[in-house]
């Protein structure tokens, strides 16, 4: 995508400078041998060596080709943006989702452990006679612990 925005701007940058590439420059050094570029006369201290002719223009069945893929791949930039944008989007949704869930497993988990230690508390405390009963609980509160929240 990047690699087409490049050559986007690279396609604008051709097309500006067609229209501006119908000046003569002027090659200019100095007498110690320093090279200057001109499209106006050449600087003080310095003499003309070259005229560098400007290229012809493409021609306007050239331009309006140019034109138009420019367009195209202007379309195509904003369409992959656009794509990427709701990828990137939907990631983040994904993303919120698990956190959610994460949370609500969490928050599930150590209700249930905090009834764990309940039952575990009562188990212990339990006269003789109810002890049983406190170990029933004590085990199907492990159970739905471990099946809840993946502990062994």
């Amino acid at each position: 995508m990047r690699r087409r925005a490049g050559a986007l701007v690279v396609a604008a940058a051709l097309l500006a400078g067609a229209a501006g590439a119908q000046q003569t420059v002027q090659r200019c050094e100095s007498p110690d041998g320093k090279v200057t570029y001109s499209n106006t006369a050449c600087p003080p201290g310095t003499h003309p060596v070259r005229t560098i002719e400007p290229e012809p223009s493409p021609p306007a069945v050239d331009q309006k080709a140019a034109r138009e893929r420019t367009q195209r791949y202007a379309r195509e930039v904003e369409r992959l943006e656009s794509e990427r944008k709701k990828q990137e989007e939907k990631a983040q949704r994904e993303r919120a989702a698990a956190q959610a869930k994460a949370h609500k497993k969490q928050v599930e988990c150590r209700k249930l452990e905090a009834r764990v230690e309940d039952a575990r508390t009562a188990f212990e405390s339990a006269t003789l006679a109810k002890r049983q009963d406190a170990d029933r609980r004590l085990r199907r509160a492990q159970a739905q612990y471990d099946a809840a929240c993946g502990k062994a």
